[in-house]
């Protein structure tokens, strides 16, 4: 497998993802111990998706060779 060089709109979507992701989660956090029990599973939830997705392409990688 080629070992693909990423752009810079990859590299900066990556850090918006990751560091969104963070501030979501602690928002979902501060929530949950305000009383607001579905917004803060759902806030978190997102933060939680968002962390993900700035691990995007190391996930890919993982499931690269799994269809063969």
């Amino acid at each position: 497998m080629a070992k693909r060089k990423r752009s810079i709109g990859e590299l900066i979507s990556s850090f918006v993802f990751f560091f969104g992701g963070l501030w979501l989660i602690l928002e979902g956090k501060n929530l949950y111990s305000e009383g607001a029990l579905l917004k803060s599973v759902l806030v978190f939830l997102g933060g939680t998706m968002s962390v993900t997705a700035a691990f995007r392409f190391q996930i890919q990688r993982l499931f690269d060779g799994k269809n063969d």
